[in-house]
């Protein structure tokens, strides 16, 4: 019994954050959010923004996925990586479970954050609250950012990477 109550939960933990470590990732966030510390960061001026620009590490997985479902609800929206090349397709575990939804991205192709043209009227967002950081560190308040998640409900300031997460994910 008890072999099959831990599977359960580990089950769980794998279907809903890709690993123990995500769990525990997405409950650190989520306590940080619960005592205002994304505050900020749900300050938006909609009106000013005219595209949005889905950030994540290595633009395979989640921003690929969010530019797609964006622009096929006739948003202006592309997707950028911090850590990664230029020109490489999405991960095919992400293809093949986009497709699952209806969202097409075998034609996606990875643009580093590096290489990428930001404009003034870009809304960036984030997956993680570590990439908000990178995104501060180097550009400074030049640009608008928020985290992806807080805009869901309930808010996951923390959306954890899929990329070698348990395929249940």
């Amino acid at each position: 019994m008890l072999g099959s109550t831990i599977y359960k939960i580990n089950h769980w933990l794998m279907e809903n954050y890709g690993s123990r470590h995500g769990y525990m990732r997405a409950c650190q966030h989520r306590i940080v959010f619960l005592v205002g510390g994304y505050r900020d960061y749900k300050k938006v001026d909609w009106e000013s923004v005219e595209r949005l620009v889905f950030v994540c590490k290595g633009n395979i997985c989640r921003s690929a996925y969010a530019e797609a479902v964006a622009r096929s609800l006739g948003i202006d929206a592309v997707s950028c990586g911090i850590n990664t090349r230029l020109n490489l397709p999405a991960n095919e575990y992400a293809v093949t479970a986009a497709q699952v939804k209806g969202i097409d991205l075998s034609e996606h192709r990875t643009t580093p954050i590096q290489s990428f043209d930001i404009r003034e009227t870009d809304l960036l967002l984030a997956m993680e609250p570590w990439q908000l950081e990178y995104i501060g560190q180097e550009y400074g308040n030049k640009y608008r950012r928020t985290l992806l998640g807080l805009w869901r409900s309930p808010a996951s300031p923390h959306i954890q990477d899929p990329y070698g997460a348990s395929s249940v994910y």
